[in-house]
């Protein structure tokens, strides 16, 4: 099925320009695709096809079956969604127990375990972890709102995060940008919804939604829960998924290049693990910035308040520093300036809509005495 993905687009260069790919062309197509599986259709179509796609009826007819094949796909996507990502306290005891050793083989650096697929349509990643923080300190702290603003802020691709509550619905704005060089104006805004979705004893289930996203990717669903392992232990699965249409994945693909993820594909042949990379790399990165997070900031809770936001910095960096064929992105002094605007920026932004909600409430009040 994958080759006949790479044959569409194959088809496509040809059908819009009547010959076969070569020069600027054929290098950026194989970067897209695996350099064996690019040169397997080279030989396929030769001067005597090519010349045959310039006929105007046959250009038209492979352009309709483009259609209908991309049609096809959209109707029969196949859509990852939320199935396997809230499984409740059972499953998620029964998952740790399975991957167990696998999370005391990191035990040496950082405790989790990345899991993920990545079709034509959809993206989905799952990361289990342990923390050494009492359950009760790490849902009080996670089931905040406003808190999520002070972790996610901390990727260096995150720009800003406000938090606001409209008719008993928190929404939290993401202002995120595709190259951490990028400003706050040049960021794209993530309106996601938080819910609660299972609270229970010794368990709970929070989500985040959010029906756009960047590049014209759809339903980006974000949601972690977490049980208590020991006194002083949490177990924490976290599960990020977003869809996309097969034009926007192919687009994607160019975008991301060839950038390192957690997952091992195989070995090479000294024995050395190979990590997948592409789209399904970048989306792994993604959610382990965001996890490394979130340890962050419950290791820098007791820390003062006036010195906790350098610090979480500096703890995120050096987090990510056990990581660098993955998660190197710059130096940390150009991160920590970075980071400092940001926070500037999130003060300013937080403090105009808690400025907004006062009149609101003024208003209100004013009204209701009147």
């Amino acid at each position: 099925m994958r080759r006949f993905h790479w044959q569409i687009v194959y088809f496509y260069y040809i059908i819009r320009h009547g010959v076969a790919p070569n020069g600027a062309i054929n290098n950026i197509l194989t970067k897209v695709f695996p350099g064996s599986i690019y040169q397997s259709l080279l030989p396929c179509y030769g001067k005597r096809e090519a010349l045959w796609f310039k006929q105007p009826l046959s250009r038209l007819v492979l352009s309709l079956f483009l259609i209908l094949f991309l049609l096809f796909s959209q109707c029969y996507a196949i859509s990852y969604g939320n199935d396997s990502a809230h499984s409740g306290p059972e499953s998620l005891l029964n998952k740790y127990l399975e991957i167990e050793k696998e999370l005391e083989k990191n035990s040496g650096s950082v405790p989790f375990l990345v899991e993920s697929s990545t079709n034509t349509n959809a993206s989905l990643v799952d990361i289990y972890g342990t923390v050494k923080y009492p359950f009760e300190m790490v849902q009080n702290e996670l089931l905040v709102p406003a808190n999520w603003c002070n972790i996610v802020l901390s990727h260096p691709k995150v720009r800003t995060c406000t938090y606001t509550k409209v008719n008993d619905t928190w929404m939290l704005n993401i202002y995120s940008v595709n190259k951490s060089s990028e400003s706050l104006e040049d960021a794209y805004e993530m309106k996601f919804v938080y819910r609660a979705s299972e609270l229970q004893p010794g368990y709970f289930d929070i989500v985040f939604t959010a029906l756009k996203g960047p590049y014209r990717t759809k339903d980006h669903q974000f949601e972690l829960e977490a049980i208590p392992l020991d006194k002083n232990i949490t177990f924490i699965h976290g599960s990020y998924s977003f869809d996309y249409s097969v034009l926007v994945y192919f687009a994607m693909k160019i975008l991301v290049g060839s950038k390192t993820g957690f997952s091992i594909s195989g070995t090479d042949s000294a024995g050395n693990p190979i990590y997948v990379e592409g789209l399904r790399g970048s989306v792994e990165r993604d959610v382990v910035y965001y996890y490394l997070a979130i340890l962050a900031y419950l290791d820098t809770l007791q820390s003062p308040s006036d010195q906790r936001f350098e610090r979480r910095n500096n703890e995120w960096y050096d987090l990510t520093t056990r990581f660098k064929n993955q998660l190197f992105e710059m130096k940390k002094k150009e991160y920590f300036t970075d980071k400092s605007q940001d926070w500037k920026n999130q003060q300013r932004l937080q403090g105009d809509l808690n400025s907004q909600e006062v009149c609101r409430r003024v208003n209100i009040c004013l009204r209701g005495r009147n």
